[in-house]
Formats: structure tokens, sequence, C-alpha cells
């Protein structure tokens, strides 16, 4: 048995950057829909010591001198880019357990004896960054618990995306 979950990185903020590509390395948060706290926060934000939750007026005037930039939510764009990157996900297995907005359970047995799957999740993962612009990350084990252990294991070891 061959399960994938994938995982879109640091997905509200990978979408903002989708069409601002002067966004690559800036931080970015995502605050909720009154504009009171942080729910989503890129990489860069997240090594500024950004958490999560923490009230926007806390950290404003801080992370803003630093250069970072702040979107308010956007859930509608958020749940059709989440769409697109199912749809991928759909095209290639028969097996989609959507999990979350930005996380996916694939069964893999149908591909199992016929591809290597460390390369068809390298494939999976390229194709959804090049067709939508959104990176994810893909964990391959027996369970879904196992998954998300190698999922884990992938973003400590900094697996590129």
């Amino acid at each position: 048995m061959a399960l994938a979950l994938v995982d879109c990185e640091s997905f509200y903020a990978s979408c903002e950057r989708i069409f601002r590509p002067d966004l690559k390395h800036v931080p970015i948060v995502v605050l909720s829909n009154n504009d009171g706290c942080v729910i989503a926060r890129s990489a860069e934000a997240k090594k500024m010591g950004i958490g999560m939750g923490v009230p926007w007026f806390k950290v404003k005037d801080s992370f803003l001198a630093q250069g970072g930039k702040v979107f308010s939510s956007n859930f509608t764009f958020y749940g059709d880019m989440s769409a697109r990157v199912m749809n991928i996900l759909e095209g290639f297995v028969p097996e989609v357990e959507v999990y979350s907005i930005d996380e996916a359970f694939l069964g893999l047995d149908s591909l199992e004896e016929h591809y290597n799957l460390y390369d068809f999740g390298c494939h999976i993962r390229s194709l959804i960054k090049q067709w939508t612009g959104v990176p994810v990350r893909i964990g391959i084990a027996p369970t879904k618990t196992l998954t998300k252990i190698a999922l884990n294991e992938a973003k400590r070891i900094n697996v590129p995306t």
C-alpha cells in the first residue's frame, strides 16, 4: 500500500505571490477577515518570529519596518487556487481525499508497480508549481500517519520545492 500527502506550502501567502513575483523572497502575512490577527505567514515571516494568530497591532510596526507585506484574506481566491491544485491531483490518480484547503491524500496503489513513486512525486510537485504557481511538498509512505511524518521530515531537511 502506498499513499502520498500533498501539502501546499504557506498556502495563503503562496497564493498572494502568484500574481506578484516581486514578492518572491519578501516576508508576507495574511490577516483574518477583520484584519485583526495573522492567519498565514510566508517562510520569511516565520523566520522573523511572526506567530500564528498573533494580533496584527502587536507586530505591525516592526514587520512593516523590516520590509514585510501584509494582505487581507481573500478566501474566494484561496478556494479557487485550492480547487486548481486538487483538479491537477485528480488528473493523475483515481483516489484523492481532500484533507483541507491545502492538503490532500493520494492513493498510489495503482501506480506503485509501474512507476518510481519518488519520481512521480517530483513530477507532480513540478507540474503543480508550473501550472498554478503554488509550491507543494509531498510525503509518500504506507499509512497516512507515516505520510505526515515523511512530509515533516521533508520540511525539516528543506527538500526544495
